[in-house]
């Protein structure tokens, strides 16, 4: 399973972070490890009690690390914080029924993004990292080239502590990267907050290269909501589930926007 924001304070103990290596375990043991079992023992599956309950270590955690973080000058770039935001997509989906019967798996790096000829008229296979990504994982062999594995994406999230213009701008042309080389994958995006304008959001519904974008929270002082949390997961929940209602095709009826024949 993958947890990166463990990955990430791990890595600053290992290596002594501007030396705090030893105030980043304690952290670690007192803070995050408590955190870590209280979320990997709750089924987001089992509905609403589950998502309020989540929210709230979820919410407590965060302004911990926000203090943590500022007290000890932890430089917002190396994604001490932010690790975290990616990390609540494994608590949200570890229980799911593909993931636990390992037909898909939970990643965030090589990412099938197609393939190229190269110089030597080679054939390459171009990979790329996202934030998290439901998948599956092949090994595959081109000409004679060793076997490598690729992951197909099925659900491709980019998680943002905020949105701005030009993140958004980076973002649409990932998503389009990855729904070009894997047409039937979808893309979202899980922000903290959103500073996109609006007429930016409403161009945004109908180039049809992000699924979804999902805000978690007003401003940074204000809590995270448990409901959005919630959509999120009923939104990944179901592009996992009707990932093979793409190959049907049902008459009489609608045959490109088929959602709405149900």
């Amino acid at each position: 399973m993958l947890f990166v924001h463990e990955q990430n304070v791990k890595g600053k103990i290992g290596s002594n972070y501007h030396g705090k290596g030893e105030i980043l375990n304690q952290f670690y043991h007192e803070e995050y490890l408590p955190v870590k079992n209280a979320l990997s023992e709750i089924d987001f599956s089992l509905g609403r009690d589950s998502f309020i309950k989540g929210t709230r270590i979820i919410n407590n955690y965060l302004k911990k690390l926000t203090e943590f973080g500022d007290k000890h000058h932890i430089n917002a770039h190396s994604k001490f914080r932010s690790s975290f935001l990616e990390e609540i997509s494994t608590y949200l989906f570890k229980d799911n029924e593909y993931i636990k019967s390992e037909k898909l798996g939970i990643y965030n790096k090589g990412i099938y993004a197609g393939m190229k000829i190269d110089s030597n008229m080679n054939i390459r296979v171009l990979k790329k990292d996202v934030d998290f990504c439901i998948g599956k994982k092949c090994n595959v062999k081109i000409n004679n080239t060793d076997k490598g594995d690729i992951i197909i994406p099925i659900v491709a999230v980019e998680v943002k502590t905020y949105l701005d213009g030009t993140m958004f701008g980076e973002v649409q042309h990932s998503s389009k990267q990855i729904k070009n080389s894997t047409p039937n994958a979808k893309t979202y995006v899980l922000m903290e907050t959103n500073d996109v304008g609006v007429d930016k959001i409403v161009a945004a519904r109908y180039d049809n290269v992000i699924n979804e974008m999902f805000v978690l929270r007003f401003s940074t002082k204000y809590p995270i909501v448990d409901e959005v949390l919630e959509d999120y997961y009923d939104e990944i929940s179901d592009a996992i589930k009707n990932i093979d209602e793409d190959d049907e095709v049902k008459v009489p009826g609608r045959l490109i926007n088929t959602e709405k024949n149900s």
